[in-house]
This record gives C-alpha cells, structure tokens and sequence, in this order.
C-alpha cells in the first residue's frame, strides 16, 4: 500500500503537471502579495512566519519550519480596469497619420475573472535536510479593450483609433528547493526555478513606425519564452518569539520572444526582475503573530519593462523617438520603476482548530506619469491592499484555509506625449480575489 509520503508526493508532481496556464493581473505591478492562501490572509507577509510548504516560493528556508506538508490551492480573481481620454490636439497632422493617440472616451477592459492555482509539497529526507517543490504564477499586462465606445469622438473600440488592442502576458514558475536546518531555529534554503512565460499582443499598429522591426510589433499569436534561475533565504531565530527571514532572487535571464522582437527591447527579451525581501515576525504569545514584510521589486533594471517610451516632435514636424525604437537594444519600454511593498499581517489562534488572520500592504507607484500611453494596457496602478483569512482543522493533519483580498481603488493621472496631441490620460484600476487552500501535514 502506498505510503502518505509516495502519495503526498505523487499527488504533488500530478498536480503540478496538470496545473493550467492562465492568464491574469495581479498586484504588486505584476506580482503577487502572497503565494499561499494562509500568507494571503495577512497580505503576502511570510518571510519570517513560515506555515505551509507554500512559503518556498517566498523564502526558501521555510520549509526546514514546515517539515512534512503538502498544499493545493486555487484562487478567484477580480480585476476592473480601463482608462479615460479627452480629445488631442493634432499637433499639426491628422488622426491617422500623428501615431498612436488614445481614442477619447471611457473605456473598459474585458474578462475580469481569472483562475490562479498553486501547489506546494515539502518533506524532510534525513535528519535536519529537507526538499520542496511548488508551482505558481505571476502575471499582470493583461487587458483586452473590444467594447464599442458610444462616448468616444471616434466610434472605435480599442485604446488607439485601431479596433480590439490589448496584451496578455503569463508567467508561471516550477520550484525545486533544498534547506538545511542548523540549531533548532535558525535554516537556509536555495530553489532552482524553471520560469515559463506566454505572450501576445494586438491593436498596436499605430506604434509600429517606432519600432526596430514593425512587422514583429503586433498581432502575431501567442509567443512563448522560458528560462532558469535561483532563490535563496535565510530563517533566523534573534531571540524567543522574535524571528528574522531574508531571501533574494536575483534577475532572471528569459529566452526571447522572438514574435514580438519588435516590441520588447532588446528585440523580444523580457526577463524576470530581481526581487528581495526582508521579514520580521513577533509571536507575543502562543495564540498570536504579528509579521511584517518589506519586499523590493527592481521593475526598472529590465529593459523592456523599465525604459521610458519618450516621444518628441522631430525637426521636419512629426513625432520621433529618441528614447530608442522599440525592440532595439535598450529601446522604448512601459517606464516601469523599482517599488518597495510595505507587507503587515496579525494572526490570532481563537481555538485549537481556528485560526483568524488580516492584513495590509502598501507600494509606491510603478508606472510613471509620463507614461501613461503604452500603460493603457498595463494599469498595474494599484497601491494598497487589505485583507482577511482563516485557516480551520478538518481532519486529523489535515485544514483548509480562506483568504479574501480587496485591491483599493486607484487612478493615475497625465497626458499623451505633445508631439500625439496632448490628450490627458487617466488609467484605473482595483480588484478582488478568494482563495481556498487544503493542506495535509504528514
């Protein structure tokens, strides 16, 4: 008969490999809080607090805390979003041959429901030497602009006087982790991620003649892009109910999208930023934790997502590009700066089988001001996060746990490049997500 360990762990792989890819946004830029329900609950605030096999995909070294653990888990998402324009001042030519200005009116994205799955499975295999694995995703450049707009001058759909345009980019990674646990409460952990990301991009042909290569720019399907990198972290005890937890990942090198080489620069790549965090957590009493996060996320050394698109008026009257064609080496990107996300979450145990859990987090602002225009599609706007979760026992070794988060409302305000006309532009966004999670502990 099969053991719980051969289970757990064929459960695992099974789920991992039938785990669907699917698109959506998320929430600090383009990625998540939290990778767990139960980090979920308090806002993604787990480096130093680990609870479920889950934690590897933020701290490697937590799972030398969890032990035995597998984790399935599913989460409904929420996005709203759209942008607002006025009408441009043509700048000395016409609507169709100025570039890509934003066709006036209030516009909406379509699909507003995503489905985000995640797995997790840790074990111990000898005495303080523990594995893991799990899979889970990021994503975030999702929209899809196709609603006839009765309020725009020009009755197009679509942000660019040019019918549907929206992008959708997916990114899902596999985690394999190893930690070793010294003393009784301190561990480090190293993960091996294996990254896979899918793209595609339409309605962008009002940018084409900025770009290095215009017949790669958009429209091309779904193009796919992959590659390899690493975490590793640290859990450290400093004194009783007082623990510490750091982790860093640095940029991971992606292969290219070769489709839309003349979108993304450096002619299609699109890496993964570098990402960090530092975590202290605070156990007052046994019933109580109180965790706080704070995560770096370094959107702008990737070029094709941290390079300003800056547009001027050329010397013979048209719009150019000095801040590089798109897809060049070092090109025009979406403006994306580096952010901080400021993570705070309490849990309270009420009962031996309860556990209750909020929290909140904050980050500055992603997306520039000047750079409104290309970010129509990309509106990760969105600052602030509250949220609330409960974990209860069901079974001998066994709970599932809920989590709700509540994205707040937020809008970024600017204009269009003058050389397209000036137009002002606002873009909006906020969003909500459920979560249910079943863990066995073995």
């Amino acid at each position: 008969m099969m053991s719980k360990k051969k289970l757990a762990l064929a459960s695992a792989v099974a789920a991992a490999l039938a785990l669907p890819v699917s698109a959506f946004a998320t929430t600090a830029g383009y990625f998540q809080l939290g990778y767990s329900t139960i980090s979920d609950g308090m806002a993604g605030a787990s480096a130093a607090l680990p609870q479920d096999s889950m934690i590897q995909a933020t701290n490697p070294a937590g799972i030398a805390m969890v032990g035995n653990h597998l984790d399935l888990g599913v989460a409904g998402f929420w996005p709203f979003r759209g942008y607002t324009s006025g009408i441009a001042g043509h700048s000395g030519c016409s609507a169709a041959g100025c570039g890509p200005m934003p066709n006036p009116g209030q516009i909406g994205s379509n699909t507003n429901f995503f489905l985000i799955p995640h797995i997790g499975y840790s074990q111990k295999l000898s005495h303080d030497n523990y594995v893991g694995l799990a899979m889970y995703g990021n994503g975030g450049m999702n929209t899809n602009y196709h609603t006839p707009n009765a309020t725009a001058t020009v009755p197009y759909s679509g942000p660019y006087y040019g019918g549907q345009a929206g992008v959708s980019l997916t990114q899902m990674f596999l985690q394999l982790t190893y930690a070793r646990r010294f003393l009784r409460h301190d561990a480090v952990g190293l993960s091996l991620i294996y990254a896979y990301q899918r793209f595609s991009a339409d309605g962008l042909a009002g940018f084409e003649g900025f770009s290095a290569s215009p017949n790669n720019m958009t429209g091309k399907g779904t193009a796919t892009s992959d590659g390899v990198g690493f975490k590793v972290g640290g859990q450290f005890q400093i004194f009783p109910g007082l623990n510490v937890g750091i982790a860093f990942s640095p940029r991971m090198t992606m292969s290219k999208f070769s489709k839309y080489s003349g979108l993304f620069a450096g002619q299609g790549r699109m890496d993964i930023p570098a990402n960090g965090v530092v975590g202290l957590a605070f156990e007052p009493t046994n019933r109580q934790a109180i965790d706080f996060d704070f995560q770096r996320i370094f959107y702008g050394d990737v070029p094709a997502v941290g390079d300003p698109t800056i547009i001027t008026t050329s010397s013979t009257g048209y719009p150019a590009l000095p801040s590089g064609a798109f897809g060049s080496t070092n090109g025009s990107g979406f403006g994306w700066q580096d952010i901080d996300v400021y993570k705070i979450g309490y849990q309270y145990k009420a009962t031996r089988d309860t556990t209750w859990r909020v929290g909140f987090a904050y980050n500055n602002q992603p997306i520039q001001q000047s750079q409104l225009l290309l970010n129509i599609l990309a509106p990760g706007v969105i600052q602030r996060h509250v949220t609330v979760g409960l974990t209860t026992r069901v079974a001998r070794g066994q709970d599932v746990s809920l989590a709700a988060m509540y994205g707040l409302p937020q809008a970024l305000y600017g204009n269009a490049p003058a050389a397209l006309g000036g137009a002002p532009i606002k873009i909006e966004m906020h969003e909500y997500q459920v979560e249910a999670n079943w863990g066995w502990k073995f």
